[in-house]
This record gives C-alpha cells, structure tokens and sequence, in this order.
C-alpha cells in the first residue's frame, strides 16, 4: 500500500489558525509566527519547519508556542521527516494533552510512526485513537493504517475487517484506493480470488493513480496463480506501456515471462527473461528462467550454460541450489555425464538441510551413475537418498533406477524386493506384468484410461474365465471413455443372457444412433425382469441418447417411464428433467413449465435445480405469466449461488424486472451481474441496461460512467450507438462540445437505426448552434426533416431552423419561421414554447416593427406563466415602450429584469440598466442618468457595458458641468477597459475635460 498522508484533513483546515496577524497588532514574536505561518501556507515546509521551531524555542510561553510545536511537527511530515514529526507531536502532547490540536495530533503521532515504518507503536497509537474517538473523520485514515499493519503481520482477516469498514464509512475518502488495494491483497491471500480481482481492477483502471501499477502487478500475479495465463498476459501488458517506468516492470515482466512459458510460447518468454536478466531485482530469477526455457526447447548446452553462469555469480542466492540442479540436468541430458555429477553432488553436499532441490539432485546422481554403469555408486547413493530424505516423492524413482541397475547386474531377487511394494501400490505405473485387479482398482478410481492402458497386457494373454472377465471390464471402461462401438462389439460377443451385459449392450446401441437395436435390447431386458436400479439406469440412459439424437417419441416414452415411476428414486428426478427439456423442446411450453414444477417439488440436486428454475422461469416469462417467472429467477438467484444457471437467472431477473419498471430492483440485479461475471456474455447488454436503470433511478454520474465504460470496453457492441448519443448528450450539457461533436459523428458514421439516427441528427444540430456554426447547424436541422422524423422532433428542428436564421441576422426568414410556428403551437402549454413568440419579438424588434413586436410580447407572460426567459420579453417590452418615448413604463419593464430571479446579473439585465439610464439621459434627467451609469459599472461584469457606461458618466458629468469628473470616468475607463472599443473616444474627452479644468 502506499503510505498517503492525511494532509489536507489537517494541514489545510487550520490555515485560518496560522494565518498571520495584521500588522497593527504584531510584536516581535507575533512578526516571527507570522513568518513561519506565511512558510507554512505557501508550502515551503522546510522554512516552516525552521522557523516555528525556533519561535518554539525563543517564545517558549508564548500563547501560540504550543500552536507552533504543533505545526513545526506538521511541516515536519510534509517533508517525511516522520521520526522527527513524531517526537514533535508527542512533545505538543505531553504540553497540553487537552489542547486544540491533541485529537490530530494524536492521529498525527500514529501516522509519522506508521510512515517511519515503526509499525509497533503506531499499531498500538492507531487504535487507542480509533477506540476514543469512533467517529472521526481521521479514522478514514486510521483503518486502511491498520489495514496495512495488519496484512504486513499476516492477520488477514482483521485486515479485511479494517479495510471493509473504512470503505463502508469513507466511500469517497482519499485512502478508497488503499483500502481497496489492501482488501484485495487481503482477500487474495485467503484464497477469495474473485472479489480480489474485481478490487484490483478498480484500482489499476485509476491511470495516474499511484497505486494502479501495483494493483495492475497484483492482478496479474492473481491469474498467474489461478493458472489463467492469458488473463496475466493481459495483466501483465501495461507494463510494457503505459506502465514502463514502474519499479513493478522488472517483476512484471518476469511474471509475463512466467504466463508465455506456461502457455508455450517459450520464444516470447526467453525474450521476456533476456530484457530483465541484467535487472538487480530480478536478475537471478530471470536468467533461472530463461534457463528453464532453454532446456524446455532442449538446448540442452545453452541452458546448462544459463544455470552455470548465473549460479557462478549468485553462489548464496536462494536459487543457487536450482539453478546447480538444472545445470546437472542438462547436462545429463546431453550426454557429460561427468560435469553433471559435479553439479548434482555439489546440491547434495553444499546445499542446507531441507532444501527442496536435494532428493532431486539424488535422483539426477543415481541417474548419472546408472548410464556410466558405475553400480556400486548407485548402490550407495540410493541408500544414502533413504537415510536423507526419504520421505521424498521421488523415492519410488530411486528404487525404480536402483531395480534397473540390479536387473542389469542380473541381481534379479534383490530387483523384486525393490519392484514389489512399486506394484502394490506405490508406483505411477504398473510393471510390463500388470495385472486384471490392478485395472480394476484404476477403473474404481474413475481412472479409465489409466486401466485400460493397464489392462491392455491382459487382453491377449488371459484365458478361461479370467478372460471374459477382462472383456467385460474392457467394455466397460470403453463405455466410460465414450468409445461406444468399439464396446457394443466387445459386448456382442459376450453371454446375452446376462443382465448386465444386455443393459450394456443397448446404451451402446443407443449412443451409436442405432436406436431400433436398442430399443430390442431393452425389451430382451424388460423381460428378464433386471433388478430395479439397472432398469432405471439404462432406461435413463436411452433416454437422454434418445434426447441427443431428436428422437422425441422414445425420448419422451422413456422419460416419461421414469418421471411416473415413484421407486425410481434419483432416476425419476432425472425423468423429469428430461421429460421438461422433450416437451419444451416440442414446444409444448405449458405442460413443460408443469413438468419443470413436478421436478422442482421432488427437490431435486441443486445443480438441476438450478436448470429448472430458470428453465420454468423463461417458459414462465414466454407465457406472459411475469410474476411466476420472477419467483422462479429469484429462486435460483438466492439458493442457487455456486450453479451454473445462476448468472442466467441474474440476467433474466435483471432484464424482466427492468421491463416492469422496477429499476432499483433491476439496477441491483444488473451490478451484482456485472460484478460477479465481468465475462458475461451478454455483458454489453447488461451495462446498457444497468445504466438506464440508474438514469430512472436519478443516479446520472453513476449511469454516465456506465455507459462510458460498455464504448470503451465493448467497442463493437450493437448499444454502442445508444450509449455514445447518452455520452453525446451528456457532453453538450456539461459544456464539452468537441467531445459531443466527436460521439455524435461516430453516431452518424455507423449507420445507426432511424430513431437513433433522428436525436443524432437534431443534437448535431444543437451543438452547431451553441458553437455558433449557423450554417452547419441549418444543415442538420435541413436534413432530419428531409428523413421524416416524428413530431416531437420535427418542432425542435423547425425551430432550430428558425434560431438559425435569427443568429445569422436573416431576420425577415427567422420572422417568418417564428410566426409559422408560433401560429402552429398556439394553445399547446409548454413552457420552452414561449422561447418562440420571444424570437418572434425579438426579431420584429431588430426590424424596429414595435407596434407589432408589443402586442406579441405583451401576451407571453399571460400564455406561459413561469417561463424562465420572461425577462427576455420584459427587456424587449421596455426596448418597444421606449421607442414610443413612454419612459417611465419602459423603465419600469426594464427593472422587472433587473429584478427578476432567473435575469438578475445577467448580460440583459446590465442592457437593461443601461438602457434605464440611457432613458433618462435622453430626458436630459443628467444626475438620474449619471447614478444608473454608475450602478451598472458597479453591479455587474460586463466590461463593454461598463465601459459604456463609464463613457456616458463621464458625458453626463460634462452636461452638468462637471469637467473634474467627467476626467475621473474617463480615466477610469481607460485604466479598466484597456480593450475597450470606447478608448479612443475616451482618450479624446479625456483631453477635452482635461483642457476644461482650471
């Protein structure tokens, strides 16, 4: 984990405590904590650290000595002095152990001990602090500290426990991706693999974040253990990308190493081992391997070479003994029986007690010995393997070389005392004699083709009765192996009036399609009236062959057999199933949802229950019958967890509940879905409907993220287009439209459905427009109504184009646009309507038609109560009062917008306060005019408004006389508003007023 600091909960919440004093009221030592305090706030910790140890030491009785202690101790962590920081803490607390800053730095004291790595103390400090003080925010700090204590002791459990309640209560706190990069350890080392990986995952997708190497690194050693080497390729990836700078690329790339040669890929593994085996960290490991590598592609002298000049400079390594070992090896295999004894006998005699490699060194010894017929050695090496290590599993490997060597001494009773107890039941394999029971016992292992290989001595050797034995017993086995015509002739040629036998005898018939012989067979054995439990077998048996080869008349005939027979026991339960699947299959779907229901009230195994819940479930669901399937998904869901059909029923349940509308239900479904089987199939489909069920739900951020994550990982997918236009959407509200650009043209790109096609089109539209890219966006809107859309969108393109032409000044076009759709809505309620009988407003306004413009505008209000833009209208009532010289009215609309909640401080209010203003300039009212100037300079920021506004100040100052002052406004507007269209004209009154003073 990394060893984060909880910095800011502290350092930066206290700024107003060390903020230093103004100067009137500062002494010497006020001025001195005012410079370490100024240190500390501009982060210049070393400075701090300084000066507020020596205000400590100067003012020792000052009121804020304590305070400086505290935070000398503080700047002291930020420069990962922690022992120091630690010793400060403890040295504020034993001043005032009830101070303003003994709860942090108490927290403080623990942390610099955990970062100093003294983890006893903190240990013990951590939890006294999270024992009296439970519910501070600190512990979101404290638990993931402990966490990592914890998991460096082994005590994975508690780990867990701390790193569990630290997300439970700080889900969004700054140790999130500690703690879920401790758990994950934590539960990774107790053998809970998959939460691990999923925590894992979270972390290393964090890019940038500082742990996403190590999280990445630890996921693809999790699949390495899992035995699942393509996922720690996969892992194992970034590493040689995004990740390559990471101190974790010299093990990663190991590890990679490690999954291509488990995978076969030995020449991209030695590439692998080769760039690291000059690496410090792993050099040894990776030459060891690159060895290993070597000698699986039996380059015997390249990989001897490998080992030998690794462990000549590694000799104390830990590996030293391995690599010794695999030296000798390749060499034994390549024929320098010499050397390769030096090696063996170099682990036999230099290694330590106990080490793993000196049975195998042994072995190699006697090997060595025994093709240099040097049997005297063997002799005394095999007993020397049984007085070391003897309870080694390579001991039978001894005694097997120790045999041969005796057998080629022709020492053959001394062979047989060592080959006798290998045959009874030590040995991998049997000797060349082995015998019918040996079969036998492997047959009752399930290891078929064991015995049959075992047996197969046997077959042309046995007589008598021996030998139909061991026909029988090949049938059998051939049976288990699935080789059923080579055991229906073997069965043929044995006794017919065996039960047994003729059972046998008509499953194969079955298996191998020839149904009418079997169903003959089965009758020959009905009527020798078999017991009960041979009857069920093989009656279940053609069955499902029945099943297998679409004969649904006997299939259904033979399961039906089986499902009414009570005294069938698990037989019967196995009918039913079959006789469900038959009907289903028929497409009789309700007397199979009844079948599945008889099976289910049986209780069936929970594997086949399983099965049958959710096949009930579906049939359940294709009948309209929604709750009873809901029950049956649900079923499997809660008892059903290890089975198969589980992640199915999750997705039923997930996708049904979801048609019915009941998203928090359906939301839960598709994450426990998404989280348990992130190798779903359909698992597209289950992030696209997870992130609608959120969006019902009100859970946006969580939905957006949703379905930011089914178009990156699922590129191809046919919700990609849905998901980009939601991302599409989302980036035009947020402000981001080059993003919304770029998502609704790969919309368009793809060729989407006519719907998706429709909202693509309009929301290009859109995002022209807001980028003032009339033409395009008229382009857009053009080509939706071209396509026919619905009315909805057909409206919102018409206006768009009306907007368009508006924004382009086409006035007379956007009027007439305006008035055709104003007439076309006219009594419909919508409030965003009202927007159209304002432009239509707007637009007479520009054409200077007031008259025309008023009676419109005066209707607004009334039409659309509450409409957001209301002080739109007002401000263009004023604008057409005005042009009739009504004033007054005209400025009393003009402060409707000033006053309005949604107008106020906007552009058109500070329009509206200069036009107040202006109203009264051209009523020569000067010193009115003059104090609306100013206000609107004041309240508002606008600066080619207030820039105007200063100008005609400074016009109404030089109506009143007032040359000083007209200066002074002029001045100011060119010192404000250096950019200002207005400087010029300014400057030039500026002198003028100027040339005016006494």
């Amino acid at each position: 984990m990394s060893r984060s600091l909880a910095l800011s909960t502290i350092a930066w919440a206290v700024l107003g405590a060390v903020a230093p004093a103004p100067p009137s009221q500062a002494d010497e030592a006020d001025d001195q904590y005012a410079v370490a305090a100024g240190h500390y706030t501009r982060q210049r910790w070393a400075l701090a650290a300084e000066q507020f140890h020596a205000f400590a030491e100067r003012f020792s009785t000052h009121a804020k000595a304590n305070q400086a202690r505290f935070f000398g101790a503080e700047a002291l962590v930020q420069l990962g002095r922690h022992h120091e920081a630690a010793v400060g803490f403890r040295d504020y607390l034993r001043r005032e152990p009830d101070g303003a800053w003994a709860r942090p730095a108490r927290f403080r004291a623990a942390e610099a001990d955990y970062l100093a790595g003294k983890y006893d103390s903190a240990r013990g400090d951590l939890e006294r602090f999270l024992a009296d003080f439970p519910d501070d925010d600190l512990n979101g700090f404290v638990l993931p500290y402990l966490g990592s204590i914890l998991l460096s002791n082994e005590q994975y459990e508690a780990a867990e426990k701390h790193f569990r309640d630290a997300l439970r209560r700080f889900p969004q706190g700054k140790m999130q991706d500690d703690c879920r990069f401790g758990l994950a350890r934590a539960l990774d080392r107790q053998g809970q693999t998959e939460e691990a990986q999923r925590l894992y995952l979270a972390v290393a997708a964090k890019k940038g974040g500082s742990l996403a190497d190590d999280a990445q690194f630890h996921l693809g050693a999790l699949h390495y253990a899992a035995e699942r080497f393509d996922e720690a390729l996969v892992a194992f990836e970034p590493f040689e990308s995004t990740m390559s700078d990471s101190p974790r690329r010299p093990m990663a790339q190991l590890g990679r190493g490690w999954a291509l040669f488990r995978l076969g890929r030995r020449e991209e593994a030695a590439r692998a081992f080769e760039s690291v085996a000059a690496d410090a960290q792993v050099a040894v490991e990776a030459r060891y391997w690159l060895g290993l590598t070597r000698k699986a592609d039996k380059d015997w002298d390249a990989a001897a070479q490998t080992f030998l000049e690794s462990v000549r400079e590694h000799s104390d390594h830990p590996l030293a003994a391995a690599l010794r070992f695999h030296a000798g090896d390749c060499l034994l295999r390549a024929g320098d029986l010499p050397a390769a004894a030096a090696e063996f006998d170099a682990v036999i005699r230099g290694a330590p007690p106990g080490n793993e490699w000196i049975d195998d060194a042994f072995r190699g010894r006697v090997l060595a010995a025994l093709r240099a017929d040097d049997h005297a050695a063997v002799e005394r090496l095999a007993a020397e393997f049984d007085g070391r290590v003897a309870e080694s599993p390579l001991r039978d490997d001894v005694q097997r070389l120790l045999a041969r060597s005796r057998l080629g001494r022709k020492q053959y009773r001394r062979a047989i005392e060592v080959l006798e107890p290998l045959v009874e039941g030590r040995a991998e394999t049997p000797t060349a004699d082995d015998r019918f029971l040996l079969a036998m016992a492997y047959a009752g292992l399930d290891a078929t083709q064991e015995a049959l290989d075992a047996l197969q001595p046997a077959l042309g050797s046995a007589t008598g009765e021996l030998r139909a034995d061991v026909r029988r017993l090949e049938a059998s086995l051939l049976m288990k192996l699935a080789r059923y015509a080579e055991a229906g002739a073997v069965l043929e040629q044995l006794r017919q009036d065996d039960a047994t036998n003729l059972a046998d005898l008509a499953v194969c018939y079955a298996k191998t399609g020839q149904l009418e012989k079997a169903q003959r067979a089965y009758e020959q054995l009905v009527n020798k009236a078999p017991d009960r439990e041979l009857l069920s077998s093989t009656t279940e048996q053609l069955a499902e062959a029945a099943y297998e080869a679409g004969d649904a008349g006997r299939a259904s005939q033979w399961f039906g057999a089986l499902a009414d027979d009570a005294q069938a026991g698990q037989h019967q339960i196995q009918g039913l199933s079959g006789l469900a699947w038959s009907q289903y299959r028929a497409g009789d779907l309700e007397r199979a949802a009844a079948t599945f229901g008889r099976l289910l009230e049986k209780g069936p195994p929970p594997a086949l229950a399983a099965e049958a819940a959710l096949a009930r479930g579906q049939i359940l669901e294709d009948l309209g019958q929604m709750d009873p399937a809901l029950s049956m998904y649900d079923a499997v869901i809660e008892r059903y967890t290890d089975s198969e059909p589980y992640s199915q029923a999750l997705w039923a349940a997930a996708r049904l509940r979801d048609a019915l509308e009941q998203d928090r239900e359906a939301a839960a479904l598709y994450e426990r879905l998404a989280g348990e089987f992130p190798q779903f199939a359909a698992i597209d489909a289950v992030l696209y409907g997870w992130a609608w069920s959120l969006r019902d739900l009100g859970q946006e951020e969580e939905s957006w993220a949703l379905f930011e994550r089914l178009c990156h990982d699922h590129p191809s997918s046919s919700y990609r287009a849905d998901a980009s236009l939601e991302l599409a959407r989302r980036a035009f509200d947020e402000g981001d439209r080059p993003r919304a650009r770029q998502l609704v043209g790969e919309v368009l790109a793809g060729r989407p459905r006519d719907d998706l096609r429709g909202n693509a089109l309009y929301l290009s539209g859109q995002i022209a427009a807001a980028d003032e890219r009339w033409d395009e966006a008229s382009q857009a809107f053009e080509q939706l109504l071209d396509e026919g859309p619905d009315e909805s969108l057909r409206l919102l393109a018409e206006y768009g184009l009306a907007e368009a032409a508006f924004r382009r000044n086409d006035h007379q076009a956007a009027r007439e646009r305006f008035d055709r759709l104003r007439r076309a809505c006219q009594g419909r309620p919508e409030r965003w309507l009202a927007v159209i009988p304002l432009r239509l407003v707007q637009t007479l306004c520009h054409e200077k038609k007031w008259s025309e413009a008023y009676e419109i505008a005066a209707t607004i209000e009334a039409a659309y109560p509450g409409f957001p833009e209301q002080y739109e209208v007002d401000y263009a009532i004023g604008r057409c009062l005005s042009a009739r010289a009504d004033f007054e009215a005209a400025r009393e609309a003009y402060r409707k917008v000033i006053r309005s909640s949604e107008g106020a401080k906007t552009e058109t209010a500070a329009k509206a306060q200069l036009m107040i203003a202006e109203s009264y300039y051209h009523q020569e009212n000067y010193e009115a005019a003059l104090r609306e100037y100013l206000a609107l300079e004041i309240l508002y920021d606008f600066p080619a408004l207030q820039a105007a506004a200063l100008l005609q100040a400074g016009k109404c100052h030089e109506m009143l006389g007032e040359w000083k002052e007209a200066a002074e406004q002029y001045t100011l507007l060119l010192k404000g508003y250096p950019e200002s269209d207005l400087v010029e004209d300014a400057t030039q009154r500026l002198a003028a007023a100027r040339s005016r003073l006494p």
